[in-house]
């Protein structure tokens, strides 16, 4: 069961447009994004929740990045961090010494290069150690996505993923893999397993749908990746 946790005003629409998905209304910003306000009520409710995603669609509304890093700082559940979620952990990096083994950070090149300084560049010509490195010094579960994905746990071992095409970089892919994650390490995997095999099933589903002709790497978007991955893991 997924619940989505967003700003207040927007709850109405969701309710609507989300059949399968509760909703949870929080406190907001003038700028309709999360306050930091809804700190208290989010760690209320992940009391009965079992994972955290946290990240696509936060914006970097400043009182709403303060929130991402305030509760990261704060919580012991298992947590799957992207997009937005990144953003607010590159724009203090000393938040990123109050996560650990339970975090999984599933950066693209770009959000990889804020939260390390390196250029994207620094950072493509060593995709592998890049990984390691930062998964080994701050004791978390790294996804560092592209050609190819590699995923790096806390222990300094890194996986490199032998799935996946072009199609991927459609929009939301990202957002995909990190209900994946979320959803695997839910059913009770461990974040460095849960990482490996949703990266795995994501590039397969990608791969599978170009086989089977159900769309072209360039026609592909993030819903066929979610169909198919469900026949996949069938």
């Amino acid at each position: 069961m997924v619940t989505l946790a967003l700003p207040e005003s927007l709850n109405d629409l969701m309710e609507v447009k989300l059949t399968e998905v509760m909703t949870l209304p929080l406190p907001e910003t003038p700028a309709r994004t999360i306050s930091i306000k809804a700190i208290d009520r989010i760690k209320e409710f992940l009391e009965k929740a079992t994972v955290l995603a946290i990240g696509p669609g936060l914006s970097r509304e400043p009182e709403t990045m303060e929130f991402v890093r305030r509760l990261c700082g704060e919580i012991e559940k298992p947590t799957v961090v992207d997009a937005d979620g990144l953003n607010a952990l590159a724009a203090e990096r000393e938040s990123l010494k109050s996560l650990g083994p339970n975090f999984v950070l599933t950066p693209h090149p770009g959000e990889m290069s804020r939260l390390t300084g390196m250029s994207v560049a620094e950072i493509e010509s060593d995709r592998i150690e890049t990984a390691r490195g930062f998964a080994s010094e701050h004791g978390v579960t790294l996804v560092l996505k592209g050609a190819p994905t590699i995923v790096a746990s806390p222990d300094g071992k890194a996986f490199i993923n032998s799935t996946g095409n072009p199609g991927l970089a459609t929009a939301g892919s990202g957002d995909v893999l990190t209900g994946l994650i979320a959803g695997l390490m839910a059913q009770g995997m461990k974040p460095t397993d849960a990482a490996v095999a949703a990266v795995y099933f994501h590039g397969l589903a990608a791969d599978r749908l170009i086989e089977e002709g159900k769309t072209s790497q360039r026609g592909l978007i993030s819903g066929d990746l979610i169909e198919m991955c469900g026949r996949l893991l069938g």
